[in-house]
């Protein structure tokens, strides 16, 4: 029985979609946007200075509730591991960094943050919802991208890290 036009449209669409979807697909890891942006003393901060280091980037907000839950177990991944040259930037994205200096005090934050809420660095690292983390290995690419906030991510940061800095003794 033939398809009637209707079906061959239909299949020719299903057809365009899944090709579609598998040209996205990653060839490998992409460079990581560049960014200068101010942090809280009002130094400007670039993404290209932390060259050679793995980068560690939180995407998070003073009224966001799993930021609240997350940023002390980024704090904590940022002490145990400084010393190995990781890099942790907390990318504030309010709106008004009004409530942003007592925040960092209250929840005890001393890796840098920086001011990304006026910038165009969120549409830039495509972040959609937060908090948000990304991974930038020490050649500047992207590593891994994590959406969201689970108690079981702080070991997956690990795990990335550890093949991260394995990476950079073997080059």
């Amino acid at each position: 029985m033939p398809f009637s036009s209707a079906k061959r449209l239909r299949a020719g669409v299903v057809a365009v979609t899944l090709l579609a979807g598998c040209s996205n697909a990653r060839s490998g890891p992409t460079a990581a946007p560049g960014f200068e942006l101010k942090d809280l003393s009002g130094q400007t901060v670039t993404l290209e200075s932390f060259r050679g280091h793995p980068v560690f980037l939180d995407f998070w907000a003073t009224w966001c509730g799993p930021c609240r839950m997350s940023i002390p177990m980024v704090q904590k991944f940022y002490q145990q591991h400084k010393a190995e040259g990781l890099v942790v930037l907390g990318m504030n994205v309010d709106d008004d960094p009004h409530d942003v200096y007592a925040f960092v005090k209250h929840f005890g934050m001393t890796y840098p943050v920086l001011l990304a809420g006026n910038s165009a660095t969120q549409g830039d690292y495509q972040v959609e919802g937060i908090p948000n983390f990304v991974f930038i290995d020490q050649n500047g690419k992207i590593a891994d991208h994590f959406e969201g906030f689970s108690m079981e991510m702080p070991a997956v940061w690990e795990a990335d890290l550890k093949t991260l800095l394995a990476q950079k003794k073997t080059q």
